[in-house]
């Protein structure tokens, strides 16, 4: 039944192409040789092109040309010489195929490429997947043989035991990020927008980093106003954004440097999210760069290791949710990266919809 919907549905497409094309012969036709309408004749050409196969574009061009002689024709243009015509003829017919021509060899290479980019965000699916399954099997057993030993376990066992986790917890992280990006990059994912306690959200986020703040003598603080502010958002996706912004401030912030998480209602209906830290700070040339993926600071690289795709992917969960990161830094001056989001109203809840149904967002790098 879809298919044969489907199928009516390209069929009336090209009918009324075909009718644009002869309505544009014959508006050409009438108003003789003082309008020139080579516009008007390559835009069917083109849309055709785009939409069909190769034999369908070279004959639509074909016809094309034919139907602007034919309106020639009618109109008695009279040529100096008849070689004049039979050029002009051949002009219009190459210009068409040509076009026709270079239209398809560019869908081949943007089909291409959209083909490598899905293998791409599969491969590193499937490959993310199976560490996370070969990591989670190697945090138990450690926790198992810390749990054996009980209280009898030395200093030094102890502190080897920490430093697993410490381990767990970045790398889990990491793949994390390579699993939301695939899934950001393959436009599957929906947001599903909820009533949400981001008080809530950015506690347990917190928790999840204090072993690794532990490890540097990093004290987050947290400066929350005293109503619970409630807003619209996707829980799970403004988590891992903030996951990502906390993850990068412990990671670049010398040892002993607090990191500071406010949250400020503004322009009355929305929280801004900001989260500040002190450490190597980021050039205001590299502001652009660093959320275009794969993208490290001559700085971070030599400060601390990793793949330069959080900002990237918190980026373009922000702007899922209509919102924009922004972010605050000069060298040497720590960073502050902010957001907002909408509060949440009774009357107007539900009304922040997935750009991605609304064609105003897409994911390309």
């Amino acid at each position: 039944m879809s298919f044969g919907f489907s199928h009516i549905k390209r069929t009336l497409l090209i009918f009324l192409t075909i009718i644009l094309l002869l309505l544009i012969m014959f508006f050409d036709f009438t108003t003789g040789t003082e309008v020139c309408f080579t516009l008007f004749y390559i835009l069917p050409v083109v849309y055709i092109a785009w939409k069909k196969n190769r034999i369908w574009s070279f004959a639509f061009s074909i016809f094309a040309a034919l139907l602007w002689a034919f309106a020639d024709i009618l109109t008695g243009h009279d040529y100096s010489n008849q070689l004049i015509f039979s050029w002009n003829v051949f002009v219009r017919l190459a210009f068409f195929i040509g076009t026709t021509f270079f239209l398809h060899k560019l869908k081949d290479i943007l089909t291409k490429e959209r083909e490598n980019a899905k293998l791409n965000s599969d491969m590193v699916s499937a490959v993310s997947h199976e560490f996370n399954n070969l990591l989670t099997g190697l945090n138990l057993t450690a926790l198992l043989l810390e749990e054996g030993e009980g209280e009898k376990v030395d200093k030094e066992r102890l502190n080897l035991y920490k430093m697993h986790r410490y381990n767990y917890t970045a790398m889990s992280e990491q793949i994390k990020v390579f699993l939301n990006k695939s899934k950001l990059e393959s436009g599957n994912v929906k947001l599903d927008i909820t009533k949400t306690d981001i008080k809530n959200v950015i506690d347990s986020t917190v928790n999840h980093f204090l072993p690794i703040a532990y490890q540097k003598n990093i004290k987050i603080i947290r400066d929350f106003p005293k109503t619970h502010p409630f807003v619209q958002c996707d829980v799970d996706l403004i988590s891992l954004a903030v996951s990502n912004i906390l993850s990068n401030a412990i990671k670049y912030s010398p040892k002993s440097k607090n990191i500071k998480i406010r949250l400020r209602r503004i322009n009355g209906n929305f929280l801004k999210i900001s989260i500040k830290d002190y450490g190597i700070g980021i050039e205001k040339e590299d502001f652009n760069k660093i959320f275009d993926g794969f993208y490290r600071t001559q700085k971070s690289i030599k400060h601390a290791t990793g793949f330069g795709i959080g900002l990237k992917m918190t980026k373009s969960i922000i702007e899922l949710h209509n919102s924009q990161l922004d972010v605050k830094s000069g060298n040497g001056e720590g960073s502050e990266f902010h957001f907002k989001l909408p509060l949440y109203m009774e009357n107007d809840f539900c009304k922040l919809k997935n750009p991605r149904e609304l064609n105003t967002h897409s994911i390309s790098k």
